[in-house]
């Protein structure tokens, strides 16, 4: 595992990741580490739609979706 070392953190956003840190009952570095992987995760978002599972029994595909947005584009 890597080390990362967070510089110049805006006070508000450090409260505020402390807080929902403790609201997870997690440490602040365990809840950062969780932040981060998911925004890895979806860092690369042709890797993440592979990769994703729409909700069960919705009859919506991920095609659906995107042509659902394109229409909605289109008519701007």
């Amino acid at each position: 595992m890597k080390r990362i070392n967070l510089r110049d953190v805006p006070d508000e956003t450090y409260r505020t990741l402390a807080e929902c840190a403790e609201a997870n009952r997690q440490s602040l570095n365990a809840y950062v580490v969780d932040r981060l992987i998911e925004v890895a995760k979806t860092a690369n978002i042709a890797a993440y739609l592979d990769l994703y599972e729409p909700p069960a029994d919705t009859g919506i595909s991920v095609d659906d979706a995107v042509a659902a947005v394109r229409a909605v584009r289109e008519e701007r």
